[in-house]
């Protein structure tokens, strides 16, 4: 059976000692900037060579994380650190950035690209696209199945790598905004500060709280932690090219303990016969970090068996239960149900007031001290707390366990080895020479100074040479085999033969080193090539004005954005069950509106298809097509390919492609788009640099109630509907709108889409209504209204209300009207109002 890649993460220096030298056959690691990691350690230049140096030589290749989206101001720095990756022999780089990609293969075209699981890839469309594009594999969407992996591999012909172990987002990974517009912390510039894992209570359109908390939980958007363990064969079979442990921020020990044992399973199912996964492997996986373990959405969609709505963190493993306490001694009496240890960590989950953790530093059996104990024993330890008989107890932390991973990354004899062929020839009156080679075809030769003498007591024998050579110390070498042509009663000094294999090794090592390495590239060139492909003169674009777009979900909504002086309407491509169904009659309707009026009309793709829906939605976008639509816009890059097929019409893409600089756009124009919409993480000054070097027009969002997530996992039918991995949801979300309530009592609408999507709202409205005069100048070709989930009279004042202000702008440039007054009654009653991103950005 074939093996996979087994790609370890790297947040650190032990981080990485603790991969390669459990049996990774390559790390991922992120440098100081530009990786969606940013709070790890990560590494600087002099340690990321370092760090490829140390791996190569142990046969283990190393992918650099440059996987975020990267500003204009930043190209060109971003492409001096790609150099330094390029320079240092990475073995593939890991990307977002759509303009990094194109710039990418064309400063660095032997460097292999890896499209992060940010990029969204869902489908084979999508696939298939950045296959184009040349990218060689892909981290795909962690929402998909087996099967629908399986079929990516065999069609998009690229190469597919999954997630197998760690830590889940509850959103599509690259669609999240949630961080980002709370606080300003943007997991697409790699600074998550994950308030998905904070607590919620779900809610209805009144407030009403709709779950209890204390049966279901608090924490309704934490997801358990995926581990695949029991399903390596069947993965190995789907062709799956590598097996991504997931964990830059975790400790190495984590990394050492799941490298180890996802090795070892490998190994296992690669030997074939029956597959197994021992009870310790299992426990050893569950205490170095587990939220309760999920095989995610590899079987389907799981549900409420998806996530870990009691806790956010680590619950480590089941110890036992409290039998009785002792207020006056703070001893609690527990039967084990796994071994304690002097030194292990251990939490009491009690039935008052939350959870107690402690140290244990004394274990008592009988009464006497011990170090120690097994299944079964019945221990008394020191807890205080609000305690009860009954209260559960897990052990969070296992002293040998961290201790045996600690000796893996710390200890100078290296378990990852690499056998090498030595030859030795030796004569008297000549020098021994000695000869290696590895499996990779890397040899050395080295003579000894001194020529062989006769041997007065003991010639050189193979056994004899092969103790000597065999000492290899503190290299990560091992002697595999030896072909000895000694000559008669020879002999040669040890310090002479010791000084011949350190000579060998020495250069070994420094060519298993060289192996992966490139050419290297010019400084100069690349600074003269820079400047020709990020020539960002910008554009005349005098008298152009921009036009008014909405975004709607229905005939009676499009009517509304008609009348009230919309140049153009998108049609939604995602329906909510809170609204009525649309049909095709409606479609045709809103188009009829669009078309009596002499207003542009768009159809909307889904934000999110899986293959099997977006082959049932051909037939319908087919069947639209009749009505002559003026053109499509795109929400994924599958869907550039998917259509384009189909149609010939002007193609623009949605906020949801992420274009954050200029040179992404470019790569969209050179693929048939003829407009983006820019991120909307894009400060004013940073939107106003893009759209006035853009050589494809641009589109900016600047009213609406912004999407955060858009997730696999539906809260309402998990939590209401009873939607788990063995049973179907009851649809409690049919014609009702529910929301999340955090903590600070601050309330984000939730809708269902017609494919059980969950979408999460902003809770406050964008509104850029006093920047007009502003984003006016800076260029865009259209403006829009995001409200496909409001209703008519939304529509017909916002766009009414925005019309009359553009209208002013453009009649009367030099008297714009009074916009403060005029933003506070249109967002008046609302639920309250948002600059987004447009002065403060997001965080560096």
């Amino acid at each position: 059976m074939r093996k996979p890649e087994l790609l370890a993460p790297a947040g650190n220096w032990d981080a990485l000692v603790a991969a390669v030298q459990n049996g990774a056959d390559a790390v991922y690691l992120g440098g100081k900037s530009f990786n969606a990691r940013h709070s790890a350690d990560n590494f600087d230049d002099d340690e990321l060579a370092r760090a490829i140096e140390y791996a190569h030589v142990r046969g283990v290749k190393v992918h650099v994380t440059m996987n975020i989206l990267l500003a204009d101001t930043e190209l060109k720095d971003a492409l001096r650190f790609l150099r330094i990756v390029y320079n240092a022999g990475a073995d593939a780089l890991i990307v977002q950035d759509l303009g990094l990609i194109w710039l990418a293969r064309l400063l660095f075209p032997d460097l292999d690209l890896h499209a992060s699981t940010q990029m969204t890839v869902h489908n084979v469309p999508g696939a298939t696209f950045l296959r184009d594009a040349g990218i060689k594999r892909i981290v795909l969407a962690r929402e998909l199945s087996l099967d629908e992996v399986c079929e990516i591999r065999k069609r998009a012909g690229v190469e597919v790598e999954t997630f197998v172990h760690g830590a889940l987002c509850v959103c599509y990974s690259g669609q999240c905004l949630m961080s980002s517009m709370i606080g300003g912390r943007s997991g697409n510039r790699g600074r998550c500060a994950q308030p998905c894992r904070l607590e919620y209570r779900l809610v209805d359109d009144k407030g009403k709280q709709m779950a209890d908390s204390t049966k279901v939980g608090d924490y309704l958007l934490s997801p358990r932690d995926l581990n695949m363990s029991l399903h390596i064969p069947e993965l190995i079979k789907a062709g799956i090219d590598a097996f991504k442990i997931e964990g830059r921020m975790r400790r190495p020990e984590y990394v050492a303990t799941v490298t180890r044992i996802y090795r070892t399973l490998i190994d296992r199912a690669a030997q074939g016969g029956d597959y197994f996964v021992t009870d310790a492997e299992t426990d050893q996986l569950a205490q170095v970090f587990n939220r309760e373990f999920t095989t995610g959405y590899f079987y389907g969609v799981p549900g409420h068996d998806l996530m870990s709505y009691k806790r956010p963190n680590n619950r480590g493993i089941r110890l036992g239960r409290v039998r009785s306490y002792d207020r006056n001694t703070n001893q609690a009496e527990i039967e084990l149900e796994a071994p304690l240890r002097v030194g292990d960590g251990i939490e009491v989950w009690v039935t008052r007031g939350g959870r107690v953790g402690t140290e244990v530093n004394e274990i008592l059996v009988n009464g006497q001290n011990t170090s120690s104990a097994d299944v079964g024993a019945l221990v008394m330890v020191n807890l205080e707390g609000h305690i009860y008989p009954g209260d559960r107890v897990f052990k969070t932390h296992d002293a040998q366990l961290m201790e045996n991973a600690v000796q893996t990354y710390s200890s100078s004899r290296e378990i990852r080895q690499v056998p090498l062929d030595f030859k030795v020839r030796a004569r008297v009156g000549e020098p021994m020479i000695l000869e290696a080679a590895d499996q990779d075809w890397v040899s050395a030769r080295a003579a000894t100074r001194q020529f062989g003498q006769n041997a007065l007591n003991r010639p050189l024998t193979k056994e004899f040479l092969a103790e000597q050579l065999n000492r290899l110390g503190n290299t990560p070498f091992v002697l595999n085999k030896l072909e000895c042509d000694l000559g008669e009663n020879v002999m040669i000094p040890v310090s002479e033969i010791n000084d011949v294999r350190r000579q060998v090794v020495e250069q070994i090592t420094e060519l298993r080193a060289l192996l992966r390495k490139p050419k290297k590239a010019c400084d100069s060139d690349l600074e003269i090539r820079m400047s020709v492909l990020l020539d960002d003169k910008e554009i005349d674009r005098t008298g152009q004005f921009p036009a008014l777009a909405v975004a709607v979900g229905g005939a009676p909504e499009t009517l509304a954005a008609v009348k009230n002086g919309a140049e153009l309407v998108y049609f939604s491509g995602d329906q909510f069950k809170s609204k009525s169904k649309i049909n095709a009659a409606e479609i045709q309707q809103a188009r009829q509106y669009c078309s009596d009026a002499g207003v542009k009309f768009y159809l909307t793709t889904p934000r999110i298809a899986h293959d099997r829906e977006i082959k049932q939605y051909l037939p319908l976008f087919q069947s639209l097509l009749e009505i002559s639509p003026d053109g499509v816009m795109a929400s994924s890059a599958g869907w550039l390919i998917a259509l384009r097929e189909w149609t010939d019409l002007p193609f623009i893409t949605d906020f949801s492609l992420n274009v954050f600089n200029h040179v992404s756009a470019l790569s969209l124009k050179q693929r048939g788009v003829s407009r983006v919409t820019l991120s909307t993480e894009l400060t004013g000054e940073q939107i106003k640099y893009l759209a006035g070097r853009s050589l494809v027009d641009t589109e900016v969002i600047v009213h609406g109630v912004l999407p955060l997530m858009v997730s696999r996992y539906c809260v309402v039918g998990s939590v209401l509907g009873g939607k788990g991995e063995n049973s179907i949801c009851s649809g409690q979300c049919r014609n009702v709108s529910y929301a999340l309530l955090d903590r600070k009592g601050i309330v984000f609408p939730v809708e269902t889409d017609q494919r059980c999507l969950m979408h999460i709202y902003n809770s406050r409205e964008l509104c850029l209504l006093d920047t007009l005069p502003s984003l006016v100048q800076a260029g865009p070709a259209v403006l829009r209204i995001e409200a496909r989930r409001e209703n008519e009279a939304y529509v017909a004042l916002v766009v009414k209300t925005y019309r009359q202000v553009l209208d002013s702008l453009h009649n009367l440039p030099a008297n714009p009207p009074d916009l403060q007054t005029i933003m506070e009654e249109l967002v008046a009653g609302g639920p309250g109002f948002t600059r987004g991103h447009y002065y403060r950005g997001v965080m560096d």
